[in-house]
């Protein structure tokens, strides 16, 4: 199994991408088609930057297959995450016949829908290595397609993994993200079914207010208006990103790419007022009161990760939500939202319909108690809900930002400026099969990358208290 945690030193970057291709071959062996590493993006970070690359064998990407190499303002790659396999077993059928129908056939088993009511998109070819996402065992990639079915409700899209040439599901996981131009639309309480188009605010539903228009008489819609705005002031003004140029949707409605959002849903098969919202890989949607700053800012940040670590499946499931909980956080602290006030402060949602899901300082106490640590109390490493082990992501954030005393360490507070830096390099430097080990790695990187290069004002004792929160919700282990 490939660990490649955190590599130090001053490596030039063109060579370290020749040594990773070099490297992958001399470990693949005879049986492994040709391994490339293909760069996938390059971000500007405070610090220098963060290059991200694809691993593939035989043209087909390695699912998690990525290495991240944080450089230094010289282009110096002072630190590298991810992983890359390390052999194949199998190669690919002629064709993808059966993976559509073996996919369905499982979601109908699990979800107890009937196989009638679901439909899948073609597959995509995958060479899947379990061991990337932080399975135990040998690293060995196996051919699979990837097989998104859908179901009659908007909520009702997976991911099945499916074993090329066979009827066997390796694993699936959710593709839908439970929450400047902008659109917001009323839903007015209809019931959406179970597709994207069903919910999208401009076609399906009318304009209810767009970006400069009046305000609405819905509060809803206004509500999603400003926090739409509060986001991207926050990513424009806190890490130079444009959000809605990042996730915006454009569906030739004449309004161009916008953030986009429709409000008061209901869905079938639910309660209605629907109390829940959701990203759905292309915009926004609300159920009736569930509009607060950090419910937004958390489902957006789903976006952002999707356009940047692509975490899913597994542990990386948990940590998306995590990392979504964190910026929703930031943004509403950094709007002075008055749901975050006082003892509020880190209280996920609320001030919303459904009231305050998740405690970011004390996880152990939300409405749904989750762990403040990895393999602590309450860790569930099956992680049947990704809600339940982000709150030891939540745990560290509000160690990093305001400080405290936990676990056998005390740690000062950086503050919310230098906190949000350090979390953006995470966010940028993980890898779609991210374990929580990663996380820690990643926080303790982007810190040291920050302090090298003097961004933030963040200095080498900034870093260590970092590595204390590392340490205190034990992110430095690997889950059992």
């Amino acid at each position: 199994m490939s660990r490649n945690r955190v590599i130090t030193g001053a490596v030039v970057a063109g060579a370290t991408v020749a040594a990773m291709a070099a490297s992958a071959a001399v470990a693949a062996g005879p049986a492994m088609a040709a391994p490339a590493m293909q760069q996938l993006a390059a971000q500007s970070m405070p610090f220098g930057s963060v290059v991200r690359y694809q691993q593939t064998i035989g043209g087909v990407p390695v699912f998690g297959g990525q290495q991240v190499n944080v450089l230094d303002q010289q282009g110096n790659v002072v630190a590298r995450h991810g992983r890359t396999t390390q052999r194949t077993a199998g190669q690919f059928p002629a064709t993808d016949a059966g993976a559509a129908a073996t996919a369905i056939a499982d979601v109908a088993k699990r979800s107890g829908l009937s196989a009638a009511k679901l439909t899948a998109d073609t597959p995509k070819a995958y060479w899947y290595d379990a061991t990337l996402g932080g399975a135990r065992g040998e690293s060995v990639a196996v051919p699979t397609y990837q097989v998104v079915v859908h179901g009659p409700s908007i909520e009702d899209k997976w991911t099945e993994v499916v074993k090329a040439g066979s009827q066997q599901v390796l694993t699936s996981w959710s593709e839908v993200r439970e929450a400047v131009n902008r659109d917001v639309c009323d839903a007015n309480r209809k019931v959406v079914s179970g597709t994207n188009n069903s919910v999208r605010c401009g076609t399906t539903f009318k304009l209810s207010r767009k970006e400069g228009g009046a305000a609405s008489s819905v509060q809803d819609v206004n509500n999603v208006y400003t926090f739409f705005g509060n986001a991207q002031d926050f990513y424009k003004n806190s890490v130079g990103v444009d959000l809605t140029s990042l996730i915006g949707a454009n569906y030739n409605d004449g309004t161009g790419k916008a953030l986009r959002g429709t409000v008061r849903i209901c869905v079938q098969g639910e309660d209605c007022p629907y109390l829940n919202a959701f990203w759905d890989g292309e915009q926004m949607a609300f159920g009736e009161g569930v509009t607060t700053d950090d419910i937004t800012g958390h489902e957006l940040t789903h976006g952002v990760t999707q356009h940047t670590s692509g975490l899913e499946g597994g542990q990386a499931d948990s940590i998306n939500e995590g990392l979504s909980d964190v910026f929703g956080q930031f943004i509403a602290i950094t709007a002075n939202d008055p749901n975050v006030q006082g003892s509020n402060r880190w209280q996920l949602g609320a001030g919303s319909a459904i009231g305050a899901v998740r405690n970011m300082k004390d996880p152990r106490s939300s409405k749904k108690a989750q762990p403040d640590r990895v393999n602590g109390p309450g860790w569930d490493t099956d992680n049947p809900d990704v809600h339940i082990n982000d709150g030891v992501i939540n745990k560290a954030d509000y160690l990093i930002t305001d400080g405290d005393t936990f676990n056998g360490q005390t740690v000062r507070g950086l503050g919310l400026a230098k906190a949000i830096q350090v979390w953006w390099g995470v966010e940028n430097t993980l890898t779609p099969s991210a374990t929580f080990h990663d996380v820690g790695d990643a926080l303790n990187s982007s810190c040291q990358a920050l302090a090298k290069a003097g961004a933030a004002g963040i200095t080498a004792d900034d870093c260590a208290q970092v590595a204390k929160a590392v340490k205190a919700t034990q992110l430095d282990q690997d889950a059992a």
